[in-house]
């Protein structure tokens, strides 16, 4: 199967089952492949080592405590990356800054307008088709809402 006929494989950071469930689900029906879930920072990164992955949503606080640091390993990786978070703030740490958001739990048409995002990426392997590979495709206003 060629590139471009595979599923994109989102990487699910996060350490609630409740929230794995609903978001691994979501993206089997948008036509993700969900790749984790990974509730510990240190799996997370030792995934985005060995595995192809198109994009990552990222919970703020992981079972290990905060992932800024785990922020930092899919942008060196040109992985487009989306914070999924419960914490409401206008000055994210500097990880995060400019990458898409959404608060917990994410309701669905939001969820599924960033993974057409991630599709529309994988499928013509440009990070400029979907915003870029950390930025910002969507108004913060319509993320947060």
């Amino acid at each position: 199967m060629s590139k471009h006929m595979m599923r994109p494989r989102v990487m699910i950071c996060e350490d609630e089952p409740v929230i794995v469930i609903a978001m691994s689900g979501a993206m089997e029906a948008f036509d993700c492949e969900p790749a984790g879930p990974f509730a510990f920072s240190r799996d997370a990164r030792q995934a985005l080592k060995e595995n192809h992955i198109d994009a990552a949503i990222l919970d703020v606080e992981l079972a290990d405590g905060a992932s800024t640091q785990l922020a930092r390993k899919p942008r060196e990786a040109g992985v487009r990356m989306i914070v999924l978070s419960s914490l409401q703030t206008a000055s994210p740490p500097p990880e995060f800054a400019g990458v898409d958001r959404l608060l917990k739990p994410a309701d669905e048409p939001r969820l599924r307008d960033y993974c057409a995002a991630v599709i529309a990426t994988a499928r013509t392997g440009s990070a400029s088709a979907a915003g870029g590979a950390a930025g910002t495709s969507f108004a913060p206003e319509d993320l947060m809402g």
